[in-house]
């Protein structure tokens, strides 16, 4: 084991792991306050979702296009929460068809449309969308002006962009091959911001969260150890141990303050 693991490995499985564990069976209706609790690849969960439906002002009008949707998670909330309608795109197959079905589980297929697609090359509707959303996806992009561009393409004139993501704070050149190659593409906030200016976007706001993600991170590691047993008996010793070393790695970047994260706003112009 490389002591990375992508997640992409085993969230699938571990969703229907948490969801037997509470009952439910391989069919049938899902509540989404159930499936909501670890249904997201982001930190926070739905904390930080409902943090961008209060700064955005999200209704059952606003049309919003969530990047790398994963299995659907901040798509089937925000949808349930606020009654907008939602475009859910995800590169990975496997994560794109579960999103689907528990999507359609939750009874939400009406408000949430799963696409399986590349951001950087779709057209899903040019001038359509009011909110363009993406949670810890833009760190797995190496060309981050491409896919700002992207995004504001598919903006309304006045429409809002809201990234969370993660950036590098300090050297990098001695962290493992496969975090910089085969995981996470970091660069420094400063650039990062200006690749955002440079694809078009206006009044580019960045808000520092790293001091509480590297707190969040480590919370992580700290739970996750101690309910070993618990997630051993869930979902196997392989993914248990995996999570762990993924977990420790991620905290062994934010304590050596090498990596920090933020949140960062856009608006195309009007």
């Amino acid at each position: 084991m490389s002591g990375i693991f992508t997640l992409s490995d085993s969230h699938v499985g571990r969703i229907y792991n948490e969801l037997k564990e509470l009952g439910y069976g391989d069919t049938g209706d899902v509540k989404v306050e159930d499936v909501s609790r670890f249904d997201s690849l982001h930190y926070h969960g739905v904390q930080a979702v409902d943090e961008a439906i209060q700064r955005f002002n999200i209704g059952k009008d606003t049309r919003v296009l969530d990047v790398g949707s994963g299995i659907g998670g901040p798509a089937r909330y925000l949808a349930w929460k606020t009654g907008c309608h939602v475009t859910a795109l995800e590169l990975q197959h496997d994560h794109h068809v579960t999103g689907e079905v528990l999507t359609k589980r939750c009874n939400l297929s009406e408000r949430v449309r799963h696409v399986c697609g590349d951001i950087m090359d779709i057209d899903l509707g040019h001038g359509s969308y009011d909110l363009v959303t993406s949670w810890l996806v833009f760190c797995h992009i190496p060309d981050k002006k491409k896919v700002s561009e992207q995004c504001l393409q598919h903006l309304k004139p006045g429409g809002k962009m809201l990234v969370e993501d993660l950036f590098a704070l300090g050297d990098l050149s001695d962290v493992s091959e496969d975090i910089r190659a085969n995981y996470f593409d970091f660069i420094n906030i400063q650039d990062y911001k200006q690749q955002i200016s440079d694809a078009g976007f206006a009044n580019v706001q960045v808000e520092d969260l790293t001091a509480d993600w590297k707190a969040y991170v480590q919370e992580r590691l700290k739970a996750h150890i101690s309910s070993e047993e618990r997630h051993v008996r869930v979902h196997g010793r392989p993914t248990y141990q995996a999570l762990h070393d993924f977990y420790s790695s991620i905290v062994r970047l934010f304590t050596s303050d090498r990596v920090g994260g933020g949140r960062i706003s856009a608006a195309k112009p009007a």
